[in-house]
């Protein structure tokens, strides 16, 4: 699960503001610049096909000031199908949820349930985990810092934990070459793989018995030392917990998926219900995302939310029909979505609604630390990121693992919803592509 790209990616994001209009069908000379940037995705469907091949897409690029509405499916929506991918058809958003769950945090602070510390408030003050977990979560150079953790540190990435996913105790992802180190959540995943393929050719093979077909919890705080009984369990004992921290909490940054689960655990015990009632709660219903919800839970349950599911790949192993079980993701990247209700809920964080206070999207995206990627600044918010470009274009929001993206342009109001449901591509490259390709005419040729 090479996360190099995510990386890279993580930071390609806006910041806000937008205009509230009825958007329309783009007019012919719109359609011809968005459709070339779709038709140069190297489909696999094409002849012959590429050998970084993008098996299906699909965007919503909206301006409401040019009364622009934009929406495209290409390739397949699943392996060996012959209907087509639209932007309708649900896929799994993976770290575009972080944005998701920090906005419930920061909704939380506004209603004063972190106290009066707001996100200064420690991760000990707020009982999800008892001291002895709490001294055991992270430590630095021979010292505990789990319990002065703040949500802050955990929101911005600035925690000092490794990723659960992608770093074990002796490497991280970065100094593996962007890929999961082996004795990761997913390095030993991605070790599981070919007996998933060979069980799914195997009758009576129960995929079920797999890591990667597997039910998977958060944490399980009857079994703190089963590294099996839940995925912080797996960060706190797999061969003997990837705990020993990258730095001093607030003195780095280091995207940690391992900080996400703690914060999805801090909404249910502030809430008192499960993650799923507070995204729908808060996020889905209030803004008609009838097709968005958290996979696999139970309370509520999915059903009613749950329509034509895409494929996402890893190389050409298609991930929904080759049964991966993608439950492990969580808060930290656990929601299914479509390109149309990604699109409207980064719209209607750019334009504030998700928020009572103006100062709050502004905490959320004010940035926390500032990084170059050669010419490109990328400043990291709380649940978002910041990009600009060397001719000063800006854009907030995330993307996620299996392609999926999500954009907001303040300097024209343009936003964005879409995957390419593909690991290892860059959905943020395609994503600007798009975004410039929307823009008013003199405006695109700066």
């Amino acid at each position: 699960m090479a996360r190099k790209t995510v990386f890279a990616i993580a930071g390609a994001m806006l910041l806000l503001t937008s205009a509230c209009a009825h958007a329309a069908a783009p007019s012919a000379s719109e359609a011809a610049r968005l459709d070339a940037v779709m038709q140069a995705l190297p489909l696999a469907s094409s002849s012959p096909a590429p050998a970084d091949a993008i098996h299906n897409a699909a965007v919503v690029v909206e301006d409401p000031a040019q009364m622009l509405y934009y929406a495209k499916g290409v390739g397949p929506a699943r392996e060996g199908g012959t209907a087509a991918m639209t932007t309708k058809d649900q896929f799994p958003i993976a770290s575009v949820t972080k944005t998701m769950t920090a906005t419930v945090i920061l909704q939380l602070a506004e209603e004063g349930r972190l106290g009066p510390d707001g996100i200064e408030t420690t991760l000990g003050s707020l009982g999800v985990f008892t001291p002895a977990i709490l001294d055991r979560l992270m430590t630095f150079e021979g010292r505990s810092y789990g319990a002065g953790l703040t949500i802050r540190q955990l929101l911005a990435h600035q925690s000092g934990m490794r990723d659960v996913f992608m770093d074990d105790a002796k490497l991280t992802s970065e100094s593996n070459e962007g890929n999961a180190a082996p004795e990761s959540f997913g390095g030993v995943q991605l070790g599981v793989l070919g007996a998933h393929r060979k069980c799914l050719e195997t009758p009576g093979c129960d995929i079920s018995a797999l890591m990667t077909g597997r039910m998977w919890t958060p944490w399980d705080a009857s079994r703190p030392d089963d590294p099996q009984a839940g995925v912080l369990n797996f960060y706190l004992s797999y061969n003997g917990g990837a705990t020993n921290g990258l730095f001093v909490p607030g003195q780095g940054y280091h995207y940690s998926d391992t900080g996400y689960i703690i914060l999805g655990l801090v909404i249910e015990k502030l809430t008192g219900g499960t993650l799923h009632e507070a995204y729908r709660k808060r996020l889905f219903d209030p803004l008609g995302l009838k097709h968005t919800y958290l996979e696999y839970a139970t309370k509520p349950g999915t059903a009613a939310y749950e329509g034509n599911a895409a494929d996402f790949y890893l190389g050409d192993f298609p991930g929904r029909t080759g049964r991966f079980n993608i439950s492990f993701d969580w808060a930290g990247g656990g929601v299914v979505s479509t390109a149309e209700e990604l699109n409207r809920f980064i719209r209607a964080l750019g334009e504030g609604r998700l928020f009572k206070k103006a100062e709050t999207l502004a905490l959320m995206t004010t940035p926390q630390w500032r990084q170059m990627r050669g010419d490109i600044a990328v400043e990291r918010g709380l649940g978002v990121s910041r990009l600009t470009t060397p001719d000063g274009i800006s854009y907030f929001g995330h993307t996620g693992f299996w392609g999926a993206i999500m954009l907001y342009e303040p300097g024209t109001g343009i936003s964005l919803g879409g995957t390419i449901n593909q690991v290892g591509h860059n959905p943020a490259v395609w994503a600007i592509d798009l975004l410039r390709a929307a823009r008013p005419r003199a405006a695109a040729a700066n």
